[in-house]
């Protein structure tokens, strides 16, 4: 790998690793605020702002725990933000392995990331609520997929060049 490449890998991974982070800090804010609300209702995390832009509104329905697909007896019946949790920490640890296949792999949970970023965001629509938490999580889902892509498609771009230069 020749050093600009070696370069615009660890701006891909720093971009990464830097949403992860803020995905990290996300979801323990959420996971404590639905630990604390579960404990003491009249807890008033700073994400409730008003009636309509509130966090609890919407971690506190059915789909704050196994995104609402998984039934209640179900062991994928856990809060959200472990799933966040478990998420970005893994990202982050594949993207700091720079090949083909890991990277590939970053790319596959950010699109899936984004889908459930967009089941939900769909949810917050029919609540008519505004999660100041999920939509920072929705951004951050959105540009991991972003930077994650740029990632891939240098390892194809460094691909096609080395098969380039085989022919040739």
């Amino acid at each position: 790998m020749t050093g600009v490449g070696n370069c615009a890998f660890q701006k891909f991974n720093a971009g990464i690793v830097l949403m992860c982070v803020f995905g990290l800090i996300f979801s323990y804010y959420a996971y404590t605020v639905e630990v604390k609300k579960d404990q003491d209702d009249s807890y008033q995390p700073l994400c409730d702002i008003s009636e309509h832009i509130s966090c609890t509104k919407v971690f506190m329905t059915e789909y704050g725990k196994g995104f609402g697909l998984f039934p209640k007896d179900s062991v994928f019946h856990i809060r959200n933000p472990i799933y966040g949790l478990i998420f970005y920490t893994l990202v982050a640890i594949l993207s700091m392995i720079n090949n083909y296949t890991f990277s590939a792999a970053t790319v596959i949970l950010g699109i899936i990331s984004n889908i459930l970023s967009i089941y939900l965001s769909h949810i917050l629509y029919l609540y008519r609520d505004i999660c100041v938490v999920c939509i920072s999580t929705y951004i951050t889902n959105a540009m991991i997929t972003f930077f994650a892509i740029k990632k891939f498609r240098k390892f194809q771009k460094l691909a096609s060049d080395d098969k380039y230069k085989k022919v040739k």
